[in-house]
Formats: C-alpha cells, structure tokens, sequence
C-alpha cells in the first residue's frame, strides 16, 4: 500500500515521506527524524541504514605503542 507523500522506500523498510509544510520525515523500524530538505533526508536515511557517515568512517588508525 503506497501512502501519500511517499517518496522512496528502501529494501530494509526504511521511508522518506514528504510532510504539509514542505519538510520531509525519514523513517525507519524504530525512529523518525525529520529533514528541511530532500537531499539532508536522503543523507539521514544513509546513514540510518548503514550505522554510520562518511568520512567518519574512514578516519580510524591504529594507536601508536
């Protein structure tokens, strides 16, 4: 069933909804969060998914001895 204002949903149920005033809400199994922008939701809806942003990912090294 496709709601209104649906504009994507992923394989792993997360969705991105736009609301009235022109925000849109991401969501996935256990919270929400709400974005100003279709490119900011898309950004929060990654990292959701994947547990993580870049280039925070990418940053860790080995501590020195």
């Amino acid at each position: 069933m496709v709601s209104d204002g649906l504009i994507a949903q992923t394989p792993r149920g997360s969705t991105i909804q736009r609301i009235e005033d022109g925000k849109f809400v991401v969501c996935d199994e256990n919270v929400c969060f709400c974005a100003r922008s279709l490119y900011l939701a898309e950004e929060q809806l990654e990292e959701m998914e994947l547990g993580y942003r870049f280039p925070y990912s990418t940053s860790f090294r080995k501590v020195q001895a």
